[in-house]
């Protein structure tokens, strides 16, 4: 039997872009840039900080039709609180999913943002992906995450309470 949390996490993979009040996908020719309240670095950024700092890597893949990928830009990383807690906490990056062009050199391998994207785990956008300091993966978070839940999965992953504990476990806490 499924228990609660579970689900919950569970929850936005079974939803999907099945919501009706999903964000309007943008035609290709009238794509703005994503909003970007706090300065995202590239991924070789984020990779040259965690090495340099010791910090745990979030990385936000997304693509720039991708309606929920803005609403995640627009309700969840312009939380004041969330920014300085993702700043203090992690080294950061962005990957845009659909650039087949940019090439990164990670764990002796050269991917175009694209390949690297798939090669971290995302089926979809938005996909936040958790990486150790050395870049060995610890978990993703696939979708539209609000900003309490996301709140607690990044407070799970910086205490580095993924080591010993469950997530479920933790979220309950």
């Amino acid at each position: 039997m499924l228990n609660t949390s579970r689900f919950l996490l569970l929850l936005p993979l079974i939803i999907g872009c099945g919501s009706n009040d999903n964000p309007k996908p943008i035609a290709i020719n009238e794509i703005p840039p994503l909003p970007a309240p706090m300065t995202w670095p590239t991924f070789d950024e984020a990779i040259a900080t965690a090495s340099r700092t010791g910090k745990p890597i979030l990385i936000d893949i997304y693509a720039p039709w991708c309606g929920w990928c803005r609403k995640m830009q627009e309700e969840v990383y312009t939380d004041a609180a969330l920014v300085e807690y993702v700043q203090n906490h992690f080294a950061y990056g962005r990957l845009n999913i659909d650039d087949s062009e940019t090439t990164h050199t990670f764990q002796d391998y050269i991917l175009t943002s694209q390949e690297l994207g798939y090669s971290l785990g995302a089926e979809g956008t938005p996909t936040s992906v958790f990486l150790t300091n050395d870049g060995s993966y610890i978990a993703k978070c696939p979708g539209y995450w609000a900003l309490d839940e996301f709140s607690v999965v990044l407070q799970y992953v910086a205490t580095g309470a993924w080591k010993e504990t469950s997530y479920e476990e933790f979220a309950q806490l």
